[in-house]
């Protein structure tokens, strides 16, 4: 008779210190999400900017291994903060700082298999963002909002939570 005996490691201990950009890229297609989503803003404060499109990366694991979100949060560079969600038991390390999320993103692209597509349509928002024209200062010019709303869309589309459940539906800001 053969009997294993089990480690009892939690797996980021022992993945922390071979993580790598193909092992994220993976964990990102499993456990992780690449979103877009449009928030409204307060209208004494953006009087010119009612909506406002947040691009984010989320990593998510059951709470006892949260340590593999401090792993990963350490090997980008200390970047997005760790959240939690006392009602399911999740931990969550959320980027979402556009310089971030277009490092990361630039970083996994290569080794992405299932969220290929969202990071493509995330990395050309943050160019439409980084060259978009301004009609006042935070306003970004409405044809430049519309093909953003449009790549928000797509990647809403994209996302199996978010795909069908809210609708959203072209406006200017």
């Amino acid at each position: 008779m053969i009997y294993y005996t089990y480690m009892k490691t939690t797996p980021w201990e022992v993945v922390s210190s071979k993580l790598s950009d193909s092992y994220l890229a993976g964990f990102l297609d499993g456990d992780g999400s690449i979103v877009a989503t449009v928030a409204k803003q307060d209208p004494k404060r953006y009087p010119n900017k009612p909506l406002r499109i947040i691009l984010r990366i989320n990593f998510t694991q059951h709470k006892r291994y949260e340590g593999i979100l401090v792993a990963i949060k350490e090997y980008f560079g200390d970047v997005g903060s760790i959240r939690y969600s006392v009602t399911h038991n999740l931990s969550e390390l959320v980027i979402v700082k556009r310089e971030d999320v277009e490092a990361i993103l630039y970083r996994l692209l290569p080794h992405l298999i299932l969220k290929q597509r969202q990071a493509n349509i995330a990395l050309e928002m943050i160019g439409i963002f980084k060259n978009c024209k301004r009609v006042k200062k935070n306003a970004i010019a409405p044809q430049d909002f519309a093909k953003l709303m449009r790549m928000t869309i797509q990647i809403r589309k994209l996302n199996s939570r978010t795909g069908g459940k809210k609708n959203l539906t072209l406006s200017t800001p």
